[in-house]
């Protein structure tokens, strides 16, 4: 009986392993497919896809999106939208790809699962919804005898045998981890250390030179200036590998066919609301086109004004509880919308509401004829030219900036295929039409540049920006200077600063890692105003902020009692971040390491 009931929550039932170390390879997968070419001839051969050189076949690919398909479909009861069916098909992607690296980690490092460990945490570390399941207690324990029992039942054969398939994968991730975070140590030192940071503090006089007072955005910077800069600072302007795309975008739009289909929708959609004892909730699920609320059964929760369109806001102000609208349009397409509460808070309407979405999405005529389109168009910018095609077709061919491997396409967004598509073409290489959410895309590889320091003509304007930002530091730093004589002299803080038109400013007591306004955080004033004894000024310190003269005025010891109660949380903060750090490296080595070739951009 007992078992029975847990079948239901298999999924639920995970042995305890640290999940956050193996998900980081989903950050890892940007690899990308090769040349146009080549992944034709990869997909030709039935290979989907390469993990440093081991090949994910299209036929293992495609039973496992057709998994995740039946699971998504259980779950929801429904067939995933087009937007879903991408990020299902990218997911499982994913997820083989993370199989495949952890299945070579393994190898390289010999870590394998023996039967007798399997054997041994079956018997001994029952799924922890079990352990909290009151019926296998006796006398207020848990009993494992109790649990040894039902587990040998043959009745419970399939469940335990799924237990036994979730240890066979986690056990293997156990001890990578522990062969990962081994040697992690915190140290004394360490703890006490992170405590003064927080804790120990000062009160400080200060004199701040902005470089504000010499900083004009607007003048002109000799080009001496900007040479000189330039040249002595070419690790600034290192830029990693980029390049730049012209493209053209062929919308996904309705026509008026698909328009006229959802509103014929929407109304068969009203009329069966209509039937005495039909489920809002049924009919949300089963054709609502909004993956966010269909899934509830149409829920959106409570909401006020200017929190949703205004057509959708004007007609569910317009109900009262228990009402439902006639079918009305908006941006996204043709709504139902049921308000269930209305309240009163502060002067100000919310209700609690569901609805059903029916969307003016292009249909599937509509979808071939516009694949239709960017086929012949892409045809004929490979024969006459890019630009040219674009005029021919009356399109509007929109250059990108420079962007790098791994980022956004700028104008375009993230796009996974179009950034493999930037790296691994040559320039005025034209792409086969690839497609997003909201557009099939062309695109040519206008430029291409290599890792390294651009010309000067490329960052001037960055440059004047940065040599003018040196030139007021050091205007900053000459000023400071001349207080700084003054005080030598025997002026006090604040005649020196009167006599050079600034001023004093006075700190509560900061800690390492406060914020002090004039001064920022964590930089250079902070070591100086810690480093200094009780009642001296040091000399000018220069910070990106600005330039300061500072003196301690009260020095405030950290509290041993207090460290004594803190020391352990501290311990243990610092030990998690140590084990975050470093599987975070150890994820960068595997990505530097790894050679991920995705093929299914031709699929």
């Amino acid at each position: 009986m007992v078992m029975k009931q847990m079948r239901s929550q298999m999924k639920l039932i995970m042995w305890v392993v640290a999940v956050s170390f193996v998900v980081g390879f989903g950050f890892l997968i940007t690899g990308t497919g090769g040349s146009l070419g080549e992944r034709r001839s990869k997909l030709a051969q039935g290979i989907a896809g390469e993990v440093n050189g081991q090949v994910i076949t299209v036929k293992q690919y495609e039973l496992a999106v057709q998994e995740a398909r039946a699971e998504y479909r259980a779950k929801n009861g429904a067939e995933p939208n087009e937007a879903l069916e991408r990020q299902l098909r990218n997911e499982t992607w994913q997820k083989l790809v993370s199989q495949a690296l952890l299945s070579q980690v393994y190898r390289k490092l010999d870590i394998k699962v023996h039967d007798d460990e399997v054997v041994s945490i079956i018997r001994n570390q029952p799924p922890r919804e079990l352990m909290q399941d009151q019926r296998l207690f006796t006398n207020g324990q848990f009993d494992i005898a109790k649990y040894r029992s039902i587990a040998a039942d043959p009745q419970n054969l399939g469940f335990m045998v799924a237990y036994e398939r979730q240890i066979r994968e986690e056990l293997p991730k156990m001890k990578l981890q522990m062969q990962v975070l081994s040697g992690i140590r915190v140290t004394e030192h360490e703890v006490q250390d992170r405590f003064q940071q927080a804790n120990e503090k000062v009160r400080a006089r200060f004199i701040a030179v902005d470089l504000g007072r010499f900083f004009d955005p607007q003048a002109e910077v000799p080009a001496g200036a900007v040479k000189a800069y330039y040249d002595g600072h070419q690790k600034e302007f290192k830029a990693p590998e980029r390049a730049k795309l012209s493209l053209v975008q062929f919308p996904k739009l309705a026509s008026a066919g698909d328009s006229a289909a959802a509103r014929i929708k929407i109304d068969e959609v009203a009329a069966e609301l209509k039937v005495p004892g039909t489920s809002f909730a049924e009919l949300a699920q089963a054709y609502s086109d909004d993956p966010g609320s269909a899934a509830r059964g149409g829920e959106l929760g409570w909401f006020g004004n200017q929190q949703m369109v205004p057509e959708f806001e004007k007609a569910a102000f317009a109900l009262r509880p228990g009402q439902v609208s006639a079918p009305f349009a908006s941006q996204f397409g043709w709504h139902i919308v049921r308000v269930d509460s209305v309240r009163f808070e502060g002067g100000k309407k919310s209700v609690k509401a569901a609805h059903i979405l029916v969307s003016s999405k292009a249909g599937d005529e509509t979808m071939a004829n516009l694949r239709a389109t960017a086929d012949a168009f892409a045809a004929a910018a490979r024969k006459d030219g890019f630009d040219k095609a674009a005029a021919d077709y009356g399109l509007q061919a929109f250059p990108t900036s420079y962007f790098q491997r791994g980022s956004y396409v700028p104008g375009v967004g993230v796009f996974p295929e179009l950034m493999a598509f930037a790296f691994e073409e040559k320039a005025g290489t034209v792409g086969d039409p690839m497609e997003n959410e909201t557009a099939l895309v062309v695109a040519v590889v206008a430029d291409r540049k290599k890792e390294g320091v651009p010309p000067l003509a490329e960052v001037e304007q960055r440059v004047k920006m940065l040599a003018a930002r040196e030139s007021a530091k050091q205007q900053a730093r000459e000023l400071a200077s001349t207080v700084s004589a003054a005080l030598a002299a025997g002026k006090t803080l604040d005649q020196a600063a009167r006599d050079h038109g600034l001023t004093v400013d006075t700190s509560g007591a900061i800690s390492r890692t406060s914020f002090l306004p004039k001064v920022g955080s964590q930089n250079e004033f902070f070591g100086a105003a810690f480093g200094l004894a009780e009642g001296a000024v040091s000399g000018p310190v220069v910070t990106d902020q600005g330039v300061y003269i500072l003196q301690v005025v009260q020095k405030l010891p950290a509290d041993p009692a207090q460290f004594a109660r803190e020391h352990d949380g501290i311990m243990q903060q610092l030990y998690r971040q140590k084990q975050e750090q470093t599987i975070q490296q150890w994820f960068a080595d595997i990505e530097r390491q790894s050679k991920i070739k995705d093929y299914r951009a031709g699929m």
